[in-house]
This record gives structure tokens, sequence and C-alpha cells, in this order.
């Protein structure tokens, strides 16, 4: 039993310094900061940065794959035929 409430404590804590954001797929656009990082813009709610170790050219076809995610999460976006993971995602 204290080792299930230990637990839970953990998981509830670990997630408290992670970014999370909610409807990415309703942005309708995106702006390329760097090589590494993604705005994406538009429809409802806050701008959205999104940093990843997958690169990103302005020409880009870029495709979200997952509406809700956080830090550290995987296969959020397809980028020019590269499935690629969030390092950071943040509103702005």
């Amino acid at each position: 039993m204290v080792s299930r409430i230990l637990f839970s404590l953990l998981l509830v804590f670990g997630q408290l310094g992670a970014d999370c954001v909610y409807g990415a797929k309703d942005k309708t656009n995106f702006v390329v900061l760097d090589s590494n990082s993604i705005v994406l813009k538009g429809g409802y709610g806050s701008d959205i940065l999104i940093k990843t170790y997958c690169y990103i050219y302005s020409s880009s076809d870029v495709q979200i794959l997952k509406d809700d995610f956080c830090d550290y999460e995987s296969a959020i976006m397809y980028i020019d035929g590269e499935v690629c993971d969030a390092n950071q995602v943040k509103k702005i």
C-alpha cells in the first residue's frame, strides 16, 4: 500500500515540471525559428513552441500527429518523412 502511494506521488510531482499543450492539431500554420524549433500558429488558443532534434526548414512538410502532449513525448510530429519527438513544448 505504501509503495503505491509513493509511486502515485512520484507520478504527480514528476508531471509538475513538464510543460504540456492541448489542441495542437487546431493550429493552421507554422513558423520555423531555427533548424530545431517551430511555432504552431493560428486556430484557437495560444501559439505553441516545439523544440525537437529533428531538422525543420521553412519548406518542410509538417504534420502534427498528437493533439495533446508534454515535454519529452515521442512521435508528436511527422516532418519530411521522419517521425519526430518533442524535447520541449510551451504555449507562448
